[in-house]
């Protein structure tokens, strides 16, 4: 069995490196190649980077406005990245929230919300966790009601990585405690500016 890669995967990665070596800004390299810590506006920043390119969402189907790479030109962008110093991707919005919009969104939320991901524009934060419950995700305890054409949601959330700088979270809110716990857990996209959110 031949693992190599093939010709077209080897200048493919030599495209990348080459992009990377071009439009990487060198004092975030820096921090990367020394573990110093990133602000958010350098996590942004590169963001926005990829973001102009098409690449900040690296995964995604074209359809949606990604490249529509294979796993292996996926693999290939990560590894390059990374031994050029550019940081990780912040997953919460291109990784976590967008595929499951491009999955179970209607086409307006899509246009909504996905050209913010895939800018690197807008921040988003995850809201699994709470207090008493962080991996058993069947006690969540938030509770959303609807109202008309909107949720009021009552609860809390915790270990919410960098959501200090969330503009949008998404988080699982319990909207039925009929049936088993697993059941009645809904999936809903918080802008953090809402009222009451703390």
């Amino acid at each position: 069995m031949d693992l190599s890669f093939t010709p077209e995967e080897q200048a493919f990665r030599e495209e990348i490196r080459a992009w990377v070596k071009d439009h990487l800004p060198a004092d975030i390299s820096h921090k990367v190649h020394n573990a110093l810590e990133l602000t958010r506006e350098d996590h942004q920043r590169w963001a926005r980077i990829l973001g102009e390119k098409g690449w900040l969402g690296y995964g995604w189907p074209k359809e949606f406005g990604g490249p529509g790479w294979t796993s292996i030109q996926r693999h290939l962008f990560e590894e390059e990245t990374a031994l050029a110093g550019a940081p990780r991707i912040i997953p919460f919005g291109p990784v976590m929230v967008a595929p499951v919009i491009q999955a179970f969104g209607n086409a307006e939320q899509q246009q909504r919300f996905l050209p913010g991901i895939a800018s690197g524009e807008v921040w988003w934060s995850q809201g699994y966790s709470e207090p008493g419950s962080g991996s058993d995700l069947a006690s969540v305890k938030t509770k959303a009601e609807r109202q008309g054409d909107k949720y009021i949601v009552n609860g809390q959330k915790t270990w919410t990585t960098l959501g200090q700088y969330g503009e949008w979270i998404f988080c699982l809110v319990r909207t039925s405690n009929e049936g088993k716990p697993q059941t009645g857990i809904s999936f809903l996209l918080i802008d953090m500016k809402s009222p009451g959110v703390t």
